[in-house]
């Protein structure tokens, strides 16, 4: 019995370190971004009203994590001294500012993330997917403590809970990279005569596919151990 207990204690600290690596990178990962961004919505909006209260309204609206092959022939060299430095630059975030005849205010606000409203609002998707993934892991961790109480390691809701976040952890990594496709394109299409070739291809961090992969065989194999304690229990 202690052997048991002793178990399924070990099976909870392992659940509950996992999920906290995965928890610990989900939210540096989104407010990295969220505090960056912020910072230049802010600055975008201002500007924004300024040009609406002047009578020349402007989509104001931002591309970001361009990806960058190729940077114009007469990049400036960097010196200090004696030492030369030339800047390599991988990745952009453009700001683009047009003309914005015939939008509504709103119409503006809602095209400020790559001049699109199905961005804008995909874009805010993506934290939502994240966010659903936190409670889910807080929900399974709960749900844990009280099975191992009960000694039920493997309740139904905790494979569920398990498939859920492999899921979602997947489609966020999946939402994410077409987002920035989508964005890749666009900047090509704007940056295409001015000595920068943007990287239209599309990326994705196979560490969350994998991730995400591990979780969903993670789930199957406790699916399978639960079947398998049900029947052992029907024979008994």
């Amino acid at each position: 019995m202690q052997n048991k207990k002793s178990l399924l204690q070990r099976l909870l600290f392992l659940y509950i370190a996992l999920f906290l690596v995965i928890a610990t990178g989900l939210v540096h990962s989104v407010l990295g971004s969220f505090g960056r961004g912020a910072e230049t919505g802010m600055e975008m909006g201002a500007e924004i009203a300024e040009k609406l209260q002047q009578g020349n309204p402007r989509m104001i609206y931002l591309l970001g994590d361009v990806h960058i092959l190729e940077t114009p022939e007469n990049s400036d060299t960097i010196r200090i001294g004696s030492t030369e430095i030339n800047p390599v630059v991988t990745r952009l975030n453009l700001i683009v500012n047009e003309p914005a005849d015939g939008l509504s205010p709103l119409g503006i606000v809602f095209r400020s993330v790559g001049g699109s409203a199905w961005l804008y609002f995909f874009a805010l998707f993506i934290p939502l997917l994240l966010l659903a993934v936190i409670i889910l892991m807080i929900m399974i961790i709960h749900s844990l403590r009280r099975s191992i109480r009960e000694e039920r390691p493997l309740d139904p809701r905790n494979v569920w809970y398990l498939r859920s976040i492999g899921v979602l952890t997947i489609l966020s990594e999946l939402a994410n990279s077409l987002l920035s496709h989508t964005m890749n394109h666009r900047a090509a299409e704007l940056l295409a005569n001015s000595g920068f070739a943007v990287d239209t291809s599309l990326h994705l961090s196979y560490t969350m596919i994998i991730m995400g992969i591990l979780i969903l065989f993670s789930a199957e194999v406790f699916a399978i151990g639960q079947n398998l304690s049900e029947e052992q229990k029907l024979t008994i």
